[in-house]
């Protein structure tokens, strides 16, 4: 519970950032005025949508824990599902699901899957839609974090290497409900990215 929703703060501080990044430093050049300017009209056009989105999925009925089991696949990446718990945040009326899976090599991967229907989840869902409508992008020397399109899906993506340790993650919403994180140690990035393929999303209304 408490790691899905740092990922609901991580996805809010999206909609305050400009695009970033840090190989190079830009000192207020016209590609910073244009760029600031593309995110200010897609915030403004995203704030409309939010709205919309709000009462729609505010007349929505979440998806029942049985039903959010479903979603989660016994394996994912051939790695074996190792935990599987539902019903953690229903305290804050929010429904949520949270499978781990596990490999011999210690290989591991985390799938969060958070409804956006009813009256809490509508409005925590549709303003990290908004979110996603700025350009992000940020490259260190061991990784990088960066806005990305995914199955038709806005996403931030991250992956983080050091020696051989590697770890990555995936934000995004799918349907424009469901608030579904995968976070993968010891997997690269496009290797998390197949294994969305694997998730049953046909299961998700």
């Amino acid at each position: 519970m408490k790691k899905l929703m740092m990922s609901v703060l991580a996805l809010s501080l999206i909609s305050c950032s400009k695009t970033e990044t840090k190989t190079e430093e830009k000192s207020g050049g016209l590609s910073d005025v244009i760029s600031t300017a593309k995110n200010y009209n897609n915030l403004s056009k995203s704030a409309d949508d939010v709205s919309k989105n709000i009462e729609t999925l505010k007349q929505l009925t979440p998806l029942t824990n049985e039903e959010l089991k479903q979603v989660l696949p016994e394996t994912l990446m051939g790695m074996k599902r190792v935990e599987l718990s539902v019903g953690d945040a229903a305290i804050m009326n929010l429904v949520s699901a949270e499978a781990k899976y596990k490999d011999e090599n210690n290989k591991r991967i985390e799938l969060q899957i958070m409804d956006g229907a009813g009256e809490t989840g509508s409005a925590m869902v549709s303003i990290l839609m908004m979110g996603l409508n700025v350009e992000k992008e940020k490259i260190t020397e061991t990784g990088f974090e960066k806005s990305a399109e995914i199955n038709g899906m806005k996403a931030i993506v991250s992956e983080d290497k050091n020696g051989e340790n590697i770890d990555s993650k995936i934000q995004m919403i799918a349907k424009k409900r469901y608030l579904l994180t995968l976070t993968g140690n010891g997997v690269s990035y496009e290797q998390l990215k197949s294994a969305l393929g694997e998730i049953n999303m046909s299961q998700l209304k």
